[in-house]
C-alpha cells in the first residue's frame, strides 16, 4: 500500500491540475485502476504495488479553448485496456496529444483513444498555451470477487469459510484476527480463473458479543498484488449463565457477589485497584495494586468513567470488591492499552497459601508465599487517618496487613529476627466474618514503612518485596551524608516532540526539567549515590515505561522533576507532593530545604505548596516518592529563575540537601 500511495503521490505531483483518484472496484464496478505508454503521452515506470487504492475522483474543469465531453473525470481509474477522450476546441485551435496532432472536424470536435499500461497514465493535452492533464489507473485485476464481502455475524467457535475468484495461479492470502493463512487453488472449468478456499476458526469462551475487525484478501500474481476487505466479522457471544449464589462470596469485608462464570485476569505488569462500589475511577492510598496474573470473577457489566481530558475508561468490578480498567490509555498518547482481560470459565472456591521463606535480599525484605492459585489480596497501612482531601495530618500507621481473598488455609511461621530493620512481629489473624486469612507486619516504629511491591516469579509463587530503611552514614561534605548505596531514580517530567510540558516563548518544561535533573543527578553521584535518570535526551516516554522503570528498579527513593504552568501569569513557587503516607516525610523535607532558598541574596521562590497528589509516579508505591514543581514557566520572576544556570545548581544542591537529610533521617 505504501507503494501505492508514492506512485500516486507522484502521478499527482506530475500533473499541475490531477489530483487523487480511484475507488475499489468492488465497489464502483469498471471504475478502477493503474498505466499505459504509448508515445504520445507520458506513463509511471510499472511497480509492484498494493491495490486498489482508494482515492476520489476529479471532476474536469473546462479551459478558455479547449473542452471535453468524455470522460466525465481528469483524475479516474479503470478496468479497461483503453479510454476515449471526446471534447472540443474552439477557434480551430491545434489540439496535440503530447507531440502528437490530433485531428478535429470542421466544428473543432475530437475523438481519441489511447491505449493503457497497467499502472498509473499521465496523458496530457493541449491548445497553445493550455494544458489539460489527465491521471488514469487501470487496475491489473487479480481477485474478480470474494465471500465474506459485507458484515456478518456467527457463533462462537464455528469456522469461518473463507474464499476468493482470482487469476489462475496466483497466489491468495487471507488475514483475520492476526492470523493468515493461504488460500487452497482449484481451477475453474472455464479457465482462466480459479476459486481459492480456506477456513478460520472462531474463537469461544467470551461472554460479550466480540468485534473481530475485518476479513483482508490480498492476492498476488505477475509482479502485482491487490488486498480488499469484508465488512466487520462479529462472533457472538457464548450463553453464559452467571451463578448468583450467595453461597458463592464469603459475606462480610467488602467482597461483592457478582456471581461465578465470568473470569478477569491482570494481563498488564500491575493493575490499580478502585473501591468496588464507587461511580469514579479516583486513585486512593489506601487502594493497593494487583500483579499480573491475578483472577477472580467479575461482572458481566462494565462501568464507562470519564477520566483526564476526557478520556473514557472502563471498569470491570471483581468479587473480593475491588474494581480495575479493562483498558488504560497510554499517557501522554491518545491509543488504549489492554490492563484486563474477561472469559468464561471456573475458579476454585477457596485458597490455600503457605510460607515457602523469608529473607532480607539486598535492600529488601522479601516474603515468599507458595499458593493455589492467583487470588487477590488487599494491603493497607493501619491505622492510618485521611483527611478529606487524603492529606494526613500524622503518619500514625503502626502496622501493614495484608489479606489474601479466598484463602480458607494458610500454613507456615514467619520468625523475626529481633535486628530486623522494619517489623518485629508478624501476626497470622484467622478472619471469622470472612473466612479468610490476614497477615499483619507490626512495625518497629509507628510510620516506619518505605515502600512495598508484589509480584509472580517463574514459579508462580506471590512474592512481596518490602524496603527496609537506606543504611547511610553522616560525613563531612555540604551535605552532612555519605550516600553510598542508596539508589535514587530521578523521573524527569515529559519530553520528546508531542510532550513538551509548559512553555513560555521558545522555553520548555522538558528541556529545563532534563537540565536541572542532570545538575541533581551529578549532586548525588558526587556523595557516592548510585543515581538513575529516566530519560537523557529529549525523547518522550509513556507513563507505564516509567512505572515500569520505577517498579523493576525498585529503588530506595525517587524524585519527579517537574517546572509547572498557569494561564495565569502570577502563580509562581515550589511545591513538593506526596501520594502515600510514607512519602510525606521525604516531601516534608524536601520543601523545608526549597523554601528559603537564595542566590546572591535574593529568595529564589516567593511561595510554597505541599499537598497530597495522585501523581502516576508516586501510586507506585515500591519507595517513596516525591514530585517536585521547581518554579512556573509561565511566571516571569520563576522563569528568569529557571533559564538562569546559577539558580539551577542552587536548587540542585537544595533538592540534594533534602534527599541528604531525608536519608539520614530514617536510620
Amino acid at each position: 500500500m505504501k507503494k501505492t500511495i508514492i506512485i500516486i503521490c507522484c502521478a499527482v505531483l506530475g500533473a499541475a491540475l490531477a489530483a487523487g483518484a480511484a475507488f475499489m472496484l468492488i465497489k464502483y464496478g469498471d471504475k478502477l485502476f493503474p498505466t499505459a505508454n504509448e508515445g504520445s503521452f507520458t506513463s509511471e515506470p510499472e511497480p509492484v504495488v498494493s491495490q486498489p487504492v482508494d482515492i476520489p475522483e476529479v471532476e474536469l474543469t473546462p479551459t478558455e479553448y479547449l473542452t471535453f465531453t468524455a470522460p466525465a473525470y481528469q483524475s479516474f481509474s479503470t478496468n479497461e485496456a483503453t479510454v476515449t477522450f471526446k471534447g472540443n476546441v474552439k477557434d480551430g485551435q491545434e489540439l496535440k496529444l503530447g507531440n502528437e496532432v490530433i485531428t478535429c472536424d470542421e466544428l473543432g470536435n475530437f475523438e481519441k483513444t489511447v491505449n493503457l499500461k497497467h499502472g498509473s497514465n499521465t496523458i496530457k493535452f493541449t491548445v497553445g498555451e493550455e494544458t489539460k492533464t489527465f491521471t488514469v489507473y487501470r487496475r491489473y485485476v487479480i481477485i474478480t470477487s470474494y465471500t465474506p464481502s459485507n458484515a456478518q455475524t456467527y457463533s462462537a467457535g464455528v469456522k469461518l469459510n473463507v474464499s476468493a475468484k482470482a487469476i489462475a495461479g496466483a497466489t491468495v492470502t487471507a488475514k483475520f484476527n492476526g492470523q493468515t493463512i493461504t488460500l487452497t487453488e482449484k481451477a475453474d472449468e472455464n479457465g482462466g480463473h480459479s476459486n481459492y478456499t480456506g477456513f478460520f476458526t472462531l474463537p469461544s469462551g467470551h461472554f460479550v458479543d466480540r468485534n473481530m475487525g475485518k476479513v483482508t484478501f490480498k492476492g498476488v500474481h505477475g509482479g502485482w498484488s491487490e488486498s480488499f476487505s469484508s465488512g466487520i466479522i462479529t462472533c457472538k457471544k457464548e450463553d453464559v449463565v452467571v451463578d448468583y449464589d450467595p453461597d458463592a462470596t464469603p459475606s462480610g469485608g467488602n467482597y461483592i457477589n457478582v456471581g461465578s462464570g465470568i473470569i478477569a485476569e491482570i494481563v498488564a505488569f500491575q493493575a490499580e485497584t478502585f473501591n468496588g462500589k464507587d461511580k469514579e475511577d479516583k486513585s486512593r492510598p489506601y487502594n493497593n495494586y494487583l500483579p499480573e496474573g491475578t483472577v477472580d470473577y467479575s461482572s458481566a457489566t462494565l462501568r464507562t468513567v470519564s477520566g483526564d481530558s476526557g478520556y473514557k475508561h472502563q471498569l470491570v468490578t471483581l468479587r473480593c470488591g475491588r474494581q480495575v480498567y479493562t483498558s488504560k490509555r497510554r499517557s501522554p498518547y491518545k491509543d488504549f492499552t489492554a490492563v484486563t482481560k474477561q472469559y468464561v470459565g471456573t475458579l476454585p472456591d477457596h485458597n490455600e497459601l503457605s510460607v515457602a521463606s523469608f529473607s532480607i535480599e539486598g535492600h529488601h525484605t522479601t516474603l515468599v508465599l507458595d499458593t493455589d492459585w492467583k487470588a487477590p489480596f488487599t494491603l493497607e497501612l493501619k491505622d492510618q487517618a485521611y483527611n478529606s482531601n487524603f492529606t494526613v495530618n500524622n503518619v500514625t500507621f503502626n502496622y501493614v496487613d495484608i489479606t489474601f481473598c479466598y484463602a480458607t488455609v494458610f500454613e507456615g511461621e514467619i520468625i523475626i529476627p529481633e535486628d530486623h530493620p522494619l517489623f518485629k512481629e508478624v501476626k497470622i489473624i484467622k478472619n471469622e466474618k470472612t473466612q479468610d486469612y490476614t497477615l499483619r507486619f507490626i512495625l518497629k516504629k509507628q510510620g516506619g514503612f518505605y515502600g512495598w511491591d508484589a509480584y509472580y516469579n517463574d514459579q508462580d509463587q506471590l512474592c512481596f518485596k518490602f524496603l527496609n530503611p537506606t543504611k547511610v552514614v553522616e560525613a563531612e561534605n555540604e551535605y552532612g551524608a555519605d550516600l553510598t548505596g542508596a539508589v535514587i531514580l530521578i523521573d524527569v517530567g515529559h519530553g520528546g516532540k508531542t510532550d513538551t510540558g509548559s512553555c513560555s516563548g521558545k522555553q520548555t518544561e522538558k528541556y529545563w526539567n532534563l537540565t536541572l535533573a542532570k545538575t541533581i543527578k551529578a549532586e548525588l553521584e558526587s556523595i557516592g549515590a548510585t543515581v538513575h535518570i529516566t530519560r537523557t535526551t529529549d525523547v518522550e516516554q509513556l507513563a507505564d515505561y516509567k512505572v515500569k522503570m520505577l517498579k523493576d528498579l525498585k529503588p530506595d527513593y525517587c524524585i519527579a522533576i517537574h517546572h509547572d504552568g498557569n494561564t495565569s501569569t502570577s502563580l509562581n513557587g515550589f511545591g513538593a507532593y506526596y501520594y502515600y503516607p510514607y512519602s510525606k516525610a521525604a516531601a516534608q523535607i524536601m520543601l523545608n530545604h526549597n523554601s528559603n532558598l537564595t542566590v546572591n541574596g535574593n529568595k529564589v521562590y516567593r511561595n510554597t505548596t505541599f499537598k497530597w497528589h495522585y501523581y502516576f509516579m508516586g501510586r507506585c508505591g515500591v519507595c517513596p516518592v516525591v514530585l517536585t514543581e521547581n518554579g512556573y514557566m509561565t511566571n516571569k520572576t520563576d522563569l528568569n529563575n529557571i533559564t538562569n544556570m546559577t539558580v539551577n545548581t542552587a536548587k540542585a544542591k537544595a533538592i540534594t540537601a533534602g534527599i541528604a537529610e531525608y536519608f539520614l533521617s530514617i536510620q
